[in-house]
């Protein structure tokens, strides 16, 4: 009868905690869409690299405007092909709730064939 019960627990135990992982599981892959769908895209030039090497000013015509838009990287920076001061580049990013602009994505844009 203590064995039946146990054993009635123990299960119990392990579907709650199924479904509280699938529940948390569920749950991050909801934010992580989200934040994909957040993402912006721009294209310019690198006016600047930090000297840190962690950010960079990118020149950005906006219509009749120029301005400038500064981006910082993290660990999820992908860097594809050399960037540097003066490249034509694509910037993929991410608006933060503090105002910053967190790079996704980097690449140099293809000289015009």
């Amino acid at each position: 009868m203590i064995r039946k019960f146990l054993l009635s627990a123990s299960l119990a135990a392990l579907l709650i905690l199924g479904i509280s992982t699938q529940a948390h599981m569920a749950l991050q892959q909801s934010q992580s869409g989200q934040q994909a769908d957040q993402s912006k895209q721009v294209n310019g030039k690198v006016t600047a690299i930090g000297s840190d090497k962690k950010s960079f000013s990118l020149d950005v015509n906006d219509g009749n405007n120029k301005r400038t838009m500064q981006f910082v990287l993290d660990e999820k920076t992908q860097v594809q092909g050399r960037v540097g001061v003066g490249t034509d580049a694509t910037v993929q990013y991410q608006p933060t709730n503090d105002g910053k602009n967190v790079a996704l994505n980097i690449a140099p844009l293809s000289p015009p064939q």
